[in-house]
């Protein structure tokens, strides 16, 4: 009986250290000299502009970034030139695929890459942004983080020039900030049932002291958050990122820190190796508590692309000044089969290039549980084997 009773203690700890999940650290996020980058660009008026030929440019300073502001007095916000940035005797270069002019009212989102050299990709992506236009001007706005290339505490203070060939030659300038500023300092590694990529662990959606994992869904997609709470969140520079799976379809929410939920970038799936980008085109910003959008989602083999046609929809909303989403996809869709027991990964590089990962399905707690049984059963085979259980089931069978 002392034996059995062993076997089944480990069994249980074994199957609940299985289903337990990584508690929830609230963050707050470092907060812009008045800047959102969100593709309203009213924030920006009163800001000294540096003029040129084709437009103005403004930088601010917000810890280890760096916001930009382009103003076009002809012409539509450049991506190429490219923004030529020298900070501390080093010239680097940020740049993004071209976007074109936009009609008023309309905002189009980016993704910023940097290198050392002109359309250089040595830094990968390094920010995000928006595009607009305003009735009389094409603008711009996006945020880059200095981290991205290379700079450190030591640099704080360094002045920081910048300017775009296709904007004029006199440049726009401020001073790095403060390179050691993050927007957590205590955060640790982390997500849904301790799955991270390279991410740090953010805020819950609303209670830290709740708890969840990729098993315990009750999710709907339906433009109520509630059931979100609890679930942790994958911290990005712009944003988090929550996801959860039944195997048949996966469920991601995204809450932004500054800016609309991008519906580009786009969403980058790896479904056990297989890529694939989910997107949409209809989120436009003007969603609100009380009246979520609705959208659809479109699925392809690269950014943008249509190949699965229309393969899941979800909501967009605001929480306490943040834009927020929940979305599902359908992998029957994908032409995918059950994702039960496999690895998913997403991320945006609008919201950050961590990824939020999860296993699909209700595999984990027990092939953990399961662990636990060979555990105990491969103790009880080896003290069959060494005559020790034999040994003491004839001394209590002899009581």
């Amino acid at each position: 009986m002392k034996l059995w009773k062993l076997m089944m203690t480990g069994v249980v700890a074994l199957g609940l250290a299985g289903a337990a999940t990584v508690s929830a650290t609230p963050v707050t996020a470092h907060a812009s000299d008045n800047i959102t980058i969100d593709g309203k660009f009213s924030d920006w008026d009163g800001t000294s502009l540096t003029e040129g030929y084709s437009g103005y440019t403004a930088l601010k300073s917000n810890g280890k970034y760096i916001d930009v502001y382009v103003k076009m007095k002809n012409g539509q916000v450049p991506g190429h030139g490219d923004y030529i940035f020298k900070i501390g005797g080093k010239t680097y270069h940020a740049w993004f695929a071209d976007i074109g002019s936009q009609n008023k009212g309309v905002i189009k989102s980016f993704t910023v890459t940097g290198g050392s050299n002109y359309d250089g990709t040595q830094y990968g992506t390094i920010g995000a942004g928006y595009a607009s236009n305003d009735g009389n001007n094409n603008l711009g706005e996006f945020r880059i983080d200095l981290s991205k290339f290379g700079l450190k505490n030591s640099d704080n203070g360094d002045q920081v020039t910048m300017t775009n060939s296709n904007i004029g030659s006199d440049a726009a300038k401020t001073t790095v900030d403060d390179m050691s500023a993050s927007d957590d300092a205590n955060a640790t590694s982390g997500v849904i049932n301790g799955k991270a990529d390279s991410s740090s662990k953010a805020t819950t959606t609303t209670d830290t002291n709740a708890s969840n994992d990729n098993d315990n869904l009750n999710i709907t997609i339906d433009g109520k958050f509630a059931d979100w709470k609890g679930v942790t969140l994958t911290e990005g520079y712009n944003g988090y990122t929550a996801m959860v799976s039944d195997g048949d379809k996966v469920y991601f929410y995204v809450k932004m820190k500054y800016g609309t939920v991008p519906g580009y970038g786009d969403y980058n799936f790896d479904f056990n190796g297989k890529k694939i980008y989910i997107w949409t085109d209809e989120i436009n910003g003007g969603a609100s508590a009380d009246h979520p959008q609705k959208v659809n989602l479109t699925g392809g083999d690269y950014n943008e692309g249509h190949q699965y046609g229309t393969v899941g929809d979800g909501y967009v909303s605001s929480e306490d000044g943040h834009s927020i989403a929940e979305f599902e996809v359908d992998l029957s869709k994908l032409n995918l089969s059950s994702m039960t027991g496999q690895t998913i990964t997403m991320y945006n590089p609008n919201i950050g290039n961590e990824k939020v990962t999860v296993a699909g399905g209700s595999t984990g707690p027990y092939v953990i549980s399961g662990i636990g049984l060979g555990i105990a059963g491969l103790g009880y085979w080896r003290l069959r084997k060494s005559g020790k259980l034999k040994r003491r089931e004839h001394k209590t069978a002899g009581k």
